[in-house]
C-alpha cells in the first residue's frame, strides 16, 4: 500500500537508514519508547535519549492496520519501504510530559506531539530510493568522518545551531578550536516557525563562514538534515550523540540548547550532557553565555575578564532577527558585514503556513 509521508517523517528516516541516530536504526516500539523515556537506553540495554517514532492519524490506522507493509512516497516520489511488525498506542500525556519535562500543552514540541497521530508504527526501513537524495542538504556521516582522516584530526568538536552565525557562535568557534584539533560547524535545517531562518539561508551563511572567511581545513561543514524537537535537555543528548555518530570527539553546549522560551532552566541541557557523558561517549564542551563588553570591546564569557568598567551587551539571534523584520541595518559588534550582506527581511519565515511538521 502506497502512504503519503511528511517532510518530518523524510528527515527520520534519513537519520535511521544513514546511522545518524546509532544505536537506533528503526522506528520505536511501544517497549523501547517507554525504555528510553523511563531509562534513556533501548531495550539491548544501549543508551539512547529520545524516542524515534513514527505515527498516524485513526483515519489512516482504519486503512493499514491489517498490512504489513508500507511504501513511502514523499511529494510523490517514492522514499522506501516500511515494514510493519506492530501498531500501538501510548499514553500521550503521560509519555509526552516526561519527554518534554512539562504538562504545559502550549509547550510547542508537546502540543506537536499531542496533535500528532494516536498510533505508533514498530517498523523496519528497507529498499530505499537513493534518488530521493538528489535535491536535499543532506550531509553523510562518512564524508565528514573521511575528512577528519584526511587532515589527521585526532579530536574535534561539533557546533550545532540553527541560525545565522553572529560574533557569540564566532567566540564559541574559537572556544572549540582551543579545546579540540578541529571544528565541525552542523547546522540544522528545517525550521518551521515564524521570523526563524529559512534552510537555504542558514546553509548559505555557515557555509560563508566556513570556506570564505575561515578558511582552515581542520574547520569543516556540514548540514543536519532534521528539524527542532524542542525538547530541551533531553534532545540535547541526542544531539551529542548525533555528532559522536558524524566522528566528533567533543560537543559544545552553552545557554539553553534545543530549549524553547523559558520551559528549561539556562544551563539545564548542558548539565544533563555533561552528567550523561560517559553513556554518551563523547565529551561535553561547556560554557556561560558570550557577551559583548563594551568596555573593550571583545566578545566574553567572564565579567571578570579585567575591564575595571563592565559594560555588558547581550547578543542574541533574535535581537538580529528583530533588525531584519524592520529592515534595519545589523551593527557589526553583532555580525560579521559580510555575513550581514547576505541576509534581509526575505530570509526569514514570515508565512506561518509553510511548516515543515
Amino acid at each position: 500500500m502506497n502512504f503519503n509521508i511528511k517532510k518530518h517523517n523524510l528527515a527520520d528516516i534519513l537519520n535511521l537508514h544513514f546511522n545518524v541516530f546509532d544505536p537506533l536504526n528503526k522506528f520505536v516500539s511501544k517497549n523501547e519508547f517507554l525504555s528510553i523515556i523511563n531509562g534513556y537506553k533501548l531495550l539491548n540495554g544501549k543508551f539512547f535519549p529520545f524516542p524515534i517514532f513514527f505515527n498516524i492519524k485513526s483515519s489512516e490506522y482504519k486503512k493499514i492496520k491489517k498490512k504489513k507493509k508500507l511504501n513511502l512516497f514523499y511529494r510523490s516520489k517514492s522514499v522506501c519501504t516500511l515494514l510493519i511488525k506492530s501498531i500501538y498506542t501510548i499514553d500521550k500525556k503521560k509519555v509526552g510530559s516526561k519527554l518534554f519535562k512539562t504538562k504545559d500543552i502550549n509547550h510547542p514540541g508537546f502540543k506537536f506531539f499531542l496533535r500528532s497521530g494516536e498510533y505508533f508504527i514498530d517498523g523496519k526501513i528497507i529498499s530505499f530510493n537513493k534518488n530521493i537524495l538528489k535535491k536535499l542538504d543532506f550531509t553523510f556521516p562518512n564524508l565528514i568522518k573521511k575528512k577528519l582522516n584526511k587532515y589527521n584530526l585526532k579530536t574535534i568538536a561539533g557546533f550545532h545551531t540553527r541560525n545565522a552565525p553572529h560574533k557569540s557562535h564566532e567566540w564559541i568557534h574559537d572556544l572549540g578550536i582551543k579545546k579540540c584539533d578541529g571544528l565541525l560547524i552542523h547546522p540544522m535545517t528545517g525550521q518551521f516557525k515564524t521570523r526563524e531562518y529559512r534552510d537555504e539561508i542558514i546553509i548559505k551563511t555557515n557555509k560563508f563562514l566556513v570556506e570564505k572567511i575561515y578558511k582552515k581545513k581542520y574547520i569543516l561543514f556540514g548540514i543536519f538534515y532534521s528539524y527542532p524537537r524542542y525538547g530541551g535537555p533531553r534532545e540535547a543528548l541526542l544531539h551529542a550523540l548525533i555528532r559522536k555518530n558524524y566522528g566528533c570527539t567533543h560537543f559544545l553546549i552553552g545557554r539553553d540548547h534545543a530549549g524553547i522560551n523559558s520551559y528549561y532552566k539556562k544551563y539545564e541541557s548542558q548539565e544533563l550532557c555533561k552528567k550523561k557523558e560517559s553513556q554518551l561517549g563523547i565529551k561535553i564542551i561547556k560554557f556561560k553565555e558570550p557577551f559583548l563588553c563594551k568596555s573593550c570591546n571583545k566578545i566574553k564569557n567572564n565579567k571578570k575578564h579585567g575591564c575595571k568598567k563592565l559594560k555588558i551587551k547581550k547578543i542574541n539571534g533574535t535581537e538580529i532577527r528583530n533588525f531584519l523584520i524592520k529592515n534595519k541595518k545589523i551593527p557589526e559588534y553583532l555580525m560579521r558585514k559580510q555575513i550581514s550582506n547576505l541576509l534581509s527581511k526575505k530570509s526569514l519565515i514570515l508565512n506561518s503556513s509553510k511548516k515543515f511538521h
